[in-house]
């Protein structure tokens, strides 16, 4: 009897044990996407494309201008519809249409900035392959299947402006 008490004392003490460790906080699959990786990538970039005419906007925001637009430029209260495709850095898709028409707010309801003030570099017709830092897109923080400090290349070509 004084057997099978020391038994499950011991049986007890290790299923606690388990338990604890088990509910031990799992590694950051996040950790990884760092300031410094997202700055490694965007001077990648920026290589990759130096025979390119890169511009650079004083936030940060890289630019490519594939196809030159005509007439105005976009503008708070415009309707603007566009193409676009949005990946990440190794050009694995996350999102995309083929037509997205929304009203220019010109703040960022819903909108990361980086995409509310490359769009207002555009006009009917013209395509951009922007590079936006996690400041201009979602920063920090994990949105979707986001990961933190992630920059983004958008492909954008507006379509039409009202």
């Amino acid at each position: 009897m004084k057997k099978l008490n020391t038994t499950l004392k011991v049986c007890a003490l290790i299923l606690f044990a388990v338990l604890v460790v088990s509910g031990c906080k799992k590694d950051d699959p996040d950790a990884i996407y760092t300031p410094e990786r997202e700055a490694g990538l965007i001077k990648d970039w920026l290589a990759a494309n130096a025979t390119m005419d890169v511009k650079t906007t004083t936030s940060g925001i890289s630019y490519i201008v594939s196809k030159v637009g005509t007439g105005v430029t976009v503008t708070t209260g415009n309707t603007v519809t566009v193409k676009y495709t949005g990946m990440f850095m190794d050009g694995s898709v996350f999102d995309s249409s083929e037509s997205y028409t929304y009203v220019h707010k010109g703040t960022s309801s819903g909108m990361i900035s980086g995409w509310i003030e490359g769009i207002q570099l555009m006009s009917k017709g013209g395509k951009n392959t922007f590079l936006f830092p996690s400041a201009n897109a979602y920063g920090p923080d994990r949105y979707d299947i986001i990961p933190p400090y992630s920059p983004l290349i958008f492909v954008i070509e507006v379509v039409d402006i009202k």
